[in-house]
């Protein structure tokens, strides 16, 4: 078990075998098909067992260079869009006009997160918990993006 794993599963030893703990946590990254790493599954895993440590911000509180947590409405999805990069690889991007009580910022999802929004697991009205994304401000006002290790999460 990951370092960090074995930390979580400390928050809810009480509860669940270790085992049963790592078996829910590959369950989830199976449900995601592969989309979370095991780190972002073990925190799902806590919060379904109300033991998470889910501090979110607020989109009020956004500034350039922040990595942050964040639970937002999802208000319009753009049309996802196909790109060639410089190594001449082919990528896609999309933009969610995203909001919660605070405010409103752009949320841009990349290559195998674009799939979220394709099948429409995301779309006008859906609610996002957004783990470890990283914020910039862009021509188009403030924008968030996944880290490497951050996760987009449909709650509904």
């Amino acid at each position: 078990m990951a370092a960090m794993r074995a930390a979580w599963f400390e928050r809810a030893k009480d509860l669940l075998t270790k085992e049963a703990f790592e078996s829910r946590v590959h369950g989830k990254v199976e449900e995601w098909g592969g989309l979370l790493d095991e780190d972002a599954a073990a925190r799902l895993v806590l919060d379904e067992l109300g033991r998470g440590a889910a501090n979110f911000q607020s989109v009020r509180e956004l500034r350039e260079g922040m990595e942050v947590t964040l639970r937002v409405r999802v208000d319009a999805v753009g049309p996802i869009r196909g790109f060639n990069r410089q190594d001449g690889s082919e990528g896609r991007v999309v933009n969610l006009d995203v909001s919660d009580e605070t405010g409103r910022c752009r949320l841009t999802l990349w290559d195998e997160d674009v799939a979220l929004a394709d099948k429409a697991r995301i779309k006008a009205g859906s609610v996002l918990r957004l783990l470890d994304c990283f914020v910039k401000v862009t021509r188009f006002g403030t924008e968030v993006s996944r880290g490497k290790f951050g996760a987009v999460i449909v709650e509904g």
